[in-house]
């Protein structure tokens, strides 16, 4: 977003620092202008017409070309549009690209046109919207699983409508986009008037992205304070409550879920000076990064942020962190850094942006990642422009543009380099441009040129990174050192008259670190300065490496590969810095034959992770102290074979609790809720709640259900209708997790429709169904090999 126009929209807000427009900043030649230009190209592959197809159904006119496959017509139509706005306005302004402009207002003049069909001020895609919404607005509200009334999360689908409007009028300069935001914006706060606040609590169970940011927007464009208070109604008071406190309670939650709500509060406390609302975003932005995130800069597993003793799944699973949480702990970095300008907000941001943003785009045909598995020899799956719709595609869209947004900041007498790449700054206010000539991450300095038109006192505040030691971090200025006392995580304040021409060189002195796994000093990551750096092992049975349109095809489904046989960093942990040398005449590439073993992976070497695409990688690696190393591979060996041999014989699996896994298996349910146990997602009801499994037309089946041993429940597990089980738990593992197999007659599976089974738990009269933590399908034979 462009922070500067919208900060200075309302006179209630601090302008004290500011980022620059995107206007005012254009990237030089590096791996981000790559990036950029290979985005805006990917881009221009999409069909407006086709993004808006959704709108204009709804709306009740003809659409002028068919809807997209896959999340575009599973529940969320209309969602990848408003990303797609928010894209072309943020391509626009980072480089001109004047057919970003035109399908930019074309698609505006289109959501105009469908917002006078409704006459009430409504636009968006959500299938059958008009009835949802009355429904919604008479009071009647249904949230189950992560839906509501029986869609899937509109008011996060409408969230992406808001923001693509905001974006196209505060980046690209579209009148009328302000005109249909804030009609749309009116149309919200009369659905909800008539809601009582508990009432609307209960709406935001549901999914709903960054609704209180954007409305806290339009109250900033407008200078109304009624729509900062209709803002403040979509505050979800579940989670800022226990921010305010200062208080954890994020373990297991659905991550994404809760960013863009924190997000909102911390602009709600910009626009308003709510000191309250600013610490709680604090908080969360500090329990996110400190005890949640990976040396990359990603968040969550399977989408949901683990408790310390779940950071095992990091190594296990094929869900590593996902791209939107970046994106939105991004934009949440940059608006406390200009409440509060401390080095560690650009610090993280500088890992997040380079290892990770940065490594989900491919740099050929500009593909987008969902998840990035931190499993040893795992891989990624890329998207297609016509096939997949997945939310990190839209925030994909977006983010390639921007990497001007943080470079600079200023307030009326500092500006601040935050990011060393090579880009061209204009402050106009001060007549000045000023040129960064860098190769970083390559090289480890930065040159900074100066073109004044006259004489300008101010002070240039560089970033000291945490990662430069102290006694190689240097300036000079036209050829002469600056004195200064400076420690790593802050900024160097030079403040003096500046002239036309003067130059300031900056020394990063960059060296190999080691970074534990969060609470798992076993694994390892290597990091060379910001820069993870990661080995490409192989590229054998990357089943899907170019997703599909078919629902989970974000994951990369492709054989697990044993831990086991993966290579290990074998030293004293003391050691393994020596250990890892450069590659001579290879840039950021580094040999650590001496500390892998086994042998047979010695030919390895070390790159930075975000340039390496189209294999399976070794991201993070087991540590090992030579003594121990025999001995940690029997172990793992144990594991690992009744590990993999369940993960070969899942046919089809469903994680209660989760909401892509229940999303795909057209989660229905009555009286059902979802919750946390022992770390643990869990779903129960007292009605019922069911799942609709594939069985690939497998007839060997068995369906296995995990329990928690203490519970005492009785009821029904039916397959399509029948009756396959009556379950009667009397605390069978009393504080343990069990697993119990129930075999599926053939006859279940010959009889089922295109192989689907549905699954159902159904209560008895006075229990309760479940808790029920995971469920699969198993291929008898297979688990029996």
């Amino acid at each position: 977003m462009d922070k500067t126009d919208l900060n200075t929209a309302t006179a209630t807000a601090s302008s004290e620092i500011e980022l620059f427009a995107l206007t005012d900043v254009r990237l030089l030649d590096g791996p981000f202008k790559h990036a950029m230009d290979v985005n805006l190209e990917h881009l221009l592959k999409f069909d407006p017409d086709r993004l808006l197809a959704p709108f204009l159904t709804d709306a009740g006119l003809e659409p002028k070309a068919e809807k997209y496959p896959n999340w575009e017509s599973s529940g969320l139509d209309g969602h990848t549009a408003g990303h797609y706005l928010s894209a072309l306005a943020i391509t626009y302004a980072a480089t001109g690209n004047e057919e970003c402009k035109q399908r930019l207002d074309y698609m505006v003049s289109e959501l105009a046109r469908c917002q006078e069909a409704h006459g009430n001020g409504y636009v968006g895609g959500i299938p059958n919207g008009k009835q949802m919404w009355d429904e919604i607005a008479a009071g009647d509200i249904r949230t189950s699983g992560f839906g509501l009334n029986d869609r899937w999360v509109p008011w996060y689908n409408l969230h992406k409508t808001f923001a693509g409007l905001r974006d196209a009028y505060l980046i690209g300069g579209n009148e009328q986009a302000k005109e249909v935001l804030i009609k749309l914006a009116d149309w919200c706060g009369k659905l909800v008037s008539g809601l009582s606040d508990a009432q609307v609590q209960d709406m935001l169970r549901a999914e709903h992205g960054g609704m209180n940011e954007v409305l806290a927007d339009v109250g900033a464009i407008t200078g109304n304070k009624k729509y900062i208070e209709l803002a403040s109604r979509f505050n979800h008071r579940a989670i800022l409550e226990p921010l305010v406190q200062q208080r954890d309670e994020l373990n297991g939650l659905h991550a994404n879920t809760q960013v863009p709500k924190v997000v909102g509060f911390e602009r709600i406390a910009h626009l308003t000076h709510n000191n309250a609302y600013h610490r709680a975003a604090r908080f969360f932005w500090e329990c996110v990064t400190q005890h949640r995130t990976l040396a990359f800069g990603g968040n969550s597993i399977s989408e949901h942020f683990p408790s310390p003793n779940q950071s095992i799944r990091w190594i296990e699973s094929r869900e590593g962190p996902e791209t939107c949480n970046t994106y939105n702990m991004l934009r949440l970095s940059e608006q406390l850094f200009c409440a509060e300008p401390e080095a560690r907000y650009a610090d993280f941001y500088e890992r997040a942006m380079l290892n990770h943003i940065l490594s989900t785009q491919h740099p050929e045909h500009g593909g987008y990642v969902y998840f990035t598995p931190a499993r040893p020899r795992h891989y990624r799956v890329y998207s297609q422009p016509e096939q997949a719709f997945w939310c990190c595609v839209g925030t994909g869209m977006e983010n390639h543009g921007k990497y001007g947004e943080f470079i600079y900041a200023h307030s009326d007498d500092s500006l601040w380099v935050n990011l060393f790449v090579a880009s061209e700054l204009t402050w106009k206010d001060k007549g000045l441009t000023l040129t960064q000539e860098t190769q970083f991450p390559d090289e480890p300095s930065t040159k900074l040129v100066l073109n004044l038109e006259e004489p300008r006192q101010f002070a240039l505040k560089i970033r000291h990174p945490s990662w430069a030691s102290a006694d190689g971090f240097s300036i000079t200025i036209s050829g002469e050192t600056v004195q200064i006392d400076s420690r790593p995580g802050s900024y160097v304040a030079v403040d003096r008259e500046w002239h036309d021409g003067d130059v300031v060189d900056v020394q990063l002195p960059m060296h190999i670190s080691v970074e534990p796994l969060p609470y798992m000093d076993e694994y390892v990551a290597l990091m060379y300065g910001p820069v993870m750096l990661a080995a490409p092992t192989s590229t054998e049975d990357m089943t899907d490496l170019l997703a599909g349109s078919g629902r989970m095809d974000h994951v990369a489904h492709g054989a697990l590969l044993a831990l086991d046989q993966a290579p290990m960093l074998v030293a004293e942990a003391d050691q393994l810095p020596v250990l890892i040398k450069p590659v001579p005449g290879e840039s950021l590439t580094f040999d650590a034959s001496e500390a892998i073993e086994p042998d047979t992976f010695d030919s390895l070497k070390l790159e930075p992770f975000f340039r390496l695409h189209d294999h399976r990688y070794m991201m993070y690696w087991r540590s090992v102290d030579p003594q121990a190393y025999q001995e940690v591979v029997k172990q793992l060996a144990e594991v690992e074979q009744q590990r993999l041999r369940l993960d070969r014989a899942t046919v089809d699996r469903v994680v209660p609790g989760e909401q892509q896994p229940e999303t795909e298996h057209n989660f229905k349910g009555e009286y059902s809720e979802a919750g946390v146990w022992q770390d643990r997602r869990f779903r129960h009801a007292h009605g019922w709640f069911s799942y609709d499994l594939n069985s690939k037309g497998n007839d060997t089946l068995d369906l296995m259900v995990t329990y928690f041993g203490s519970d005492r429940r009785e009821f029904e597990i039916l397959i399509n209708g029948v009756r396959l089980e009556s379950v009667s738990l009397s605390a069978p593992q009393p504080g343990e997790f069990l697993d119990v197999r129930y075999p599926i007659p053939a006859a279940f599976v010959n009889k089922a429709q295109d192989s689907m089974l549905t699954v159902r738990f159904q209560a008895r009269p006075g229990s309760m169904a479940g808790g029920i933590f995971d469920v699969r399908l198993l291929d008898r034979q297979a688990l029996e090999e």
